[in-house]
């Protein structure tokens, strides 16, 4: 019989972003059903509280394993989060070994499966991203939900290998023992005979299965060693620098080998070094029954400061365990095992991560995001409150005289009416000249410059005997979008000056209310382009100019990077439309709400000219309405109240 995966009861700090999360989707969606219910206007709300339920709907973090073979990586992933299914899902052991990278993650929308992408495709120019999309290329393996059998016998595909010819191998970006520098080329020039040699047969991953923990947004990348990483410029460039951490995994046994250190330094690096967790496994080799507890604790605390200082890591980021004990005291229920083979502190640490990551992305989202639209909102009922109160202050001084008095008043109101059709005239053009504005920030964040520099590099690399010039050409290119960014930027600062402008005038000669629009700095889009910019030049330095040489594997560098530079792009554009979306927003409400105050005053005067006893009546609607907004004034500051950061303490106050 099928059971589902379990979280481990070990580690409560996995599951507290989940019940946070759902937390604060129940006080999104009870604060968009009330405003969907109010009279306040949906330009003002609606899209910034969508965006901010897509932010957490979707959001992810993931945790690489990173190490060189046989170090443990699958049976750690065993450990941390398939230890409840009474077996060992992921192949791992003497022999056993992931000969792929492999993302595990849980998506609802896809198929319960293994999908296998053949080695065979490092020979096209695609990135992995491109063949992700393209699912008739893979091979795919189902199970039913929880059947834990046929998943982990699936998941031995992973280490499956195939014969190929040694060039067919280089071609397809494998740095083989026979390629070292002193043996690249024989002495005498002379070509080597033809062999075969053993390599991946497939050449990425992807397990979607249902698992409590992976579907609150957790995704894992196990990666299989030096090798893989090195042919892989997109595990290097893109999958690793944006996991939330890495765990670098090292043998107690040897401490940190030559590959090791060169896997440390080229593919974490500087960036990720911050985010990453060593991981000192296979301590169960080191527990001598000959030796006293204490002997052997102070032997492995010895390691860990050693490893710590060769890493330049601090000492509390690296974590002595066994995998193999931490994943056996699971199946077997054996708590004392379980706490000695030290994965409970590791799972904490992890957990922590992953939950405080989350967390401080997005609150800090969460809490501009609200107060930006409470302001927005009470700003307009506040200018509803004053048009209804100078509405019936207006009427109030009619009691006691004579018609002709309204008809004045509905005289001057016809007036102020002409001079509203021309503040809308204003609006428009202010709106026209925005909208060319902003067409031209988003023509000049285009990358089209940069991405046509790559792509004729690429051009030229594919058929260039001695492929130079990577890194000038990533150089220039980072630059060129940099310097895009700030001539959009000027361009923006002098959008936001017009606004202002315009508002002032709004607010000084029609009685707008208009809140002067903020600054806007692409501070996030530059912060991705100066983290690409320091990645890829690191990656083309001369450590892997060998690998440079190959037309398909620089081919895939290039076309990362043009990836990226879209992903970044795309994000510039995405940040100025939201502000601009945020400063038109209030001046388009403020116009409707403008346009219908004066169609009631008039309706209003022309009740009272035209009929006896209107005064009073219209002077009771119009306090009634005051009285209305005042209300739905409080009742929104209220809400906003629950839904801000902060509602559990108050709630729990009162």
């Amino acid at each position: 019989m099928n059971q589902p995966i379990r979280p481990p009861a070990q580690a409560p700090a996995w599951s507290r972003f989940g019940a946070w999360r759902d937390q604060r989707l129940a006080r999104l969606a009870a604060l968009a059903g009330w405003l969907a219910d109010s009279s306040l206007d949906p330009s003002l709300w609606q899209e910034p509280l969508s965006e901010l339920e897509r932010r957490l709907q979707r959001d992810q973090v993931q945790l690489a394993f990173v190490a060189e073979l046989s170090r443990g990586k699958s049976e750690l992933v065993n450990a941390l989060f398939f230890g409840s299914t009474g077996q060992r899902v992921l192949p791992a052991g003497v022999g056993r070994t992931t000969m792929c990278p492999v993302e595990i993650f849980s998506d609802p929308a896809q198929p319960i499966s293994l999908r296998l992408l053949p080695i065979e495709t490092r020979a096209e120019s695609r990135l992995l991203g491109d063949w992700k999309s393209r699912p008739q290329e893979w091979q795919e393996h189902r199970f039913e939900p929880g059947d834990a059998v046929a998943m982990s016998r699936a998941l031995q595909r992973l280490c499956d290998t195939v014969q190929v010819p040694l060039e067919r191998a280089r071609e397809l970006g494998f740095h083989l023992p026979e390629d070292g520098d002193a043996e690249a080329v024989p002495a005498t020039g002379e070509p080597r005979p033809a062999q075969d040699v053993e390599i991946p047969r497939w050449r990425h991953a992807l397990l979607n299965i249902e698992h409590p923990l992976l579907a609150q947004g957790i995704s894992v990348l196990d990666t299989p060693g030096l090798n893989a990483l090195g042919a892989e410029p997109e595990l290097t460039l893109s999958l690793i620098p944006s996991a939330a951490a890495v765990v670098f995994l090292l043998s107690a046994d040897a401490g940190v080998t030559r590959s090791d250190l060169q896997l440390w330094t080229e593919h974490v690096g500087a960036a990720g070094r911050a985010r990453s967790f060593v991981v000192l496994n296979k301590i169960d080799m080191l527990w001598d029954p000959l030796r006293s507890g204490a002997e052997v604790q102070a032997q492995i605390r010895q390691q860990c400061d050693s490893v710590a200082q060769v890493l330049q890591v601090p000492a509390s980021r690296v974590f002595a365990l066994s995998a193999h004990k931490g994943l056996l005291a699971r199946i077997q229920g054996d708590d004392t095992l379980l706490q000695r083979s030290g994965l409970p502190q590791l799972e904490a640490a992890l957990g922590d991560c992953a939950d405080r990551e989350r967390r401080d992305w997005l609150e800090g989202s969460w809490r501009a995001t609200l107060l930006d639209t409470r302001q927005r909102l009470e700003r307009d009922l506040d200018a509803r409150l004053r048009l209804a109160d100078e509405q019936r202050m207006e009427l109030e001084a009619l009691q006691g005289k004579s018609k002709h008095a309204a008809a004045a008043l509905l005289q001057r109101a016809e007036s102020e009416r002409q001079e509203f059709d021309a503040a809308v005239g204003l609006v428009q053009a202010v709106q026209a000249v925005n909208a060319r504005q902003m067409a031209r920030a988003a023509e000049l964040l285009d990358a089209k410059r940069a991405l046509q520099r790559l792509e004729s590099l690429r051009r030229q690399l594919r058929s260039a005997l001695l492929k130079t010039g990577l890194r000038a050409a990533l150089a220039d290119a980072c630059d060129e979008l940099g310097l895009s960014m700030n001539r959009a930027e000027s361009l923006l600062e002098e959008n936001q000056s017009m606004l202002a402008g315009a508002c002032v005038r709004l607010n000084n000669e029609f009685a707008f209310s208009m809140p002067l629009p903020k600054a806007l700095r692409l501070d996030g889009a530059r912060l991705d382009l100066e983290a690409m910019r320091s990645d890829y030049l690191r990656f083309a330095g001369a450590v892997q100019w060998l690998r440079l040489q190959s037309s398909a594997y620089v081919d895939r560098v290039l076309l990362s990077a043009q990836a990226r530079l879209r992903s970044i792009q795309e994000r510039g554009i995405a940040d100025a439309q939201h502000w601009n979306r945020a400063a038109m927003a209030s001046l388009q409400a403020q116009t409707r709400e403008r346009r219908r105050s004066l169609h009631r005053r008039l309706s209003n005067l022309q009740q009272v000219a035209q009929a006896d006893g209107e005064l009073a009546e219209r002077i009771g609607q119009l306090r009634q309405r005051a009285e209305q907004l005042r209300e739905l004034r409080q009742q929104l500051a209220n809400r906003f109240e629950l839904a801000l950061p902060g509602a559990e303490a108050l709630a729990a106050a009162a």
